[in-house]
């Protein structure tokens, strides 16, 4: 059995995260095996069916983890955190909320772009005149008192054309394989890392210590207390959450399985995948 699938929106989100699952001490987890899944209906597929694609793997897969953007035509809500609930009412109505998860980047990807590490100008290719954040707060990209830019998709495409760069998925890998991650403040991407931490946290044995990719031990290990209160808090969230469908009636939940089986068939079927 692997250890993690997930179901992402669309390429650029792929490669970012298969970038950083290949560094599991800078996330404070042990190495997973992993199979990463692009959704055919990218957002609106990822919202709308989470469990059709997800209900081969529930025998194959310890945990499964939904990744899509906030910003689409037809977005249901507001902000990231409340599509991640109502996701979650799906996957609990499919009899996967202790299974799957969602994590929705508000506004969309690029917003894990900029950050306070040096890595990230270096990736983009920037070499001045300026910093790149002094750069894009003189343009009125970025606020000076602002965590990112109020536009990050607007932001990175003015970098890419000062420096020549294109807007493609091997950019997003190569920023996910070398910047920080400590240091982001980023909702969802927090959400992402507490996620995996509890799912699945360092191994005690010290296996996997020096892999190629990985960090040092100073941007690894969460304390185990820590990993704890996470969990709890979690469990928690996704508790109320499911509370608001428990009304749900289990009829209607086993024709959706059926259906969900008939439709997408055997693990892998009719996906663009990655397997680690």
């Amino acid at each position: 059995m692997m250890d993690l699938v997930c179901v992402v929106a669309d390429k650029q989100i792929r490669a970012a995260l298969s970038g950083l699952l290949e560094r599991p001490r800078a996330l404070g987890i042990r190495p997973i095996t992993k199979e990463i899944l692009l959704h055919p209906e990218h957002d609106p597929g990822c919202f709308h069916n989470p469990a059709l694609i997800l209900r081969g793997y529930r025998q194959a897969a310890e945990h499964a983890l939904i990744l899509l953007d906030h910003d689409w035509d037809g977005v249901p809500t507001t902000s990231g955190a409340a599509l991640e609930s109502r996701i979650d009412e799906k996957l609990g109505s499919a009899g996967m909320a202790d299974w799957a998860a969602p994590v929705v980047i508000d506004p969309e990807l690029e917003a894990w772009v900029f950050g306070a590490s040096p890595h990230v100008a270096e990736a983009l290719g920037w070499a001045g005149p300026g910093s790149l954040r002094e750069t894009l707060e003189q343009r009125g990209f970025w606020k000076p008192d602002a965590l990112k830019p109020a536009n990050p998709k607007a932001a990175l495409e003015y970098v890419l054309g000062r420096t020549g760069k294109g807007r493609s998925a091997s950019l997003f890998r190569r920023l996910a394989q070398r910047a920080g991650t400590r240091s982001c403040r980023d909702r969802a991407f927090r959400r992402l890392r507490n996620l995996l931490r509890i799912w699945f946290p360092p191994d005690s044995s010290g296996k996997g210590k020096g892999m190629a990719g990985g960090s040092s031990s100073r941007s690894g290990a969460l304390p185990l207390d820590e990993i704890n209160a996470a969990s709890a808090r979690e469990k928690s969230i996704r508790q109320g959450r499911r509370s608001g469908s428990a009304h749900m009636d289990s009829r209607r939940n086993g024709r959706r399985a059926d259906t969900s089986q008939t439709s997408m068939g055997a693990p892998g079927e009719r996906l663009s995948s990655i397997r680690c």
